[in-house]
């Protein structure tokens, strides 16, 4: 009989992991920063997100140390009702940076406020490749 109950509790702790499962959430396509000049940068990034959210009016969140800065881009649904398609979302924010900052930790939070990606990138300096990428973004 105790194995028996044994066996219960365990195939209902199984099932109960099934939802964290299911909202496994993707994170960037693309993601990467541009000096603009010493004291700003440009990021540039595509997500895999719902079709109803955005990060458009938003501002984000940076947090300077030493040569890395971390910054948090947060996202807001522009629906209470959404069909809850997965769509490739463009993201370009210009953010204050020091003029030795030479990497960005960026996390972009979904509309629940919960990580949904996280990704360290360089930053590139000013030039041909940052302004002819805008244009195509």
């Amino acid at each position: 009989m105790p194995t028996r109950i044994i066996r219960i509790a365990a195939l209902l702790c199984g099932l109960a992991t099934l939802p964290a499962l299911a909202q496994d959430l993707p994170g960037f396509t693309s993601v990467e920063a541009c000096r603009i000049d010493d004291t700003s940068a440009v990021i540039r990034m595509v997500y895999e997100g719902g079709s109803c959210e955005t990060t458009e009016a938003l501002e984000p969140r940076v947090e300077l140390d030493g040569t890395s800065a971390t910054v948090v881009i947060a996202s807001k649904a522009t629906a209470e009702m959404c069909t809850m398609q997965i769509v490739p979302n463009h993201v370009q924010k210009t953010i204050g940076i020091a003029p030795d900052t030479a990497e960005l930790v960026i996390t972009l939070l979904n509309p629940q406020l919960e990580p949904q990606g996280q990704e360290t990138v360089p930053v590139l300096a000013d030039g041909v490749d940052c302004s002819a990428k805008g244009e195509s973004f």
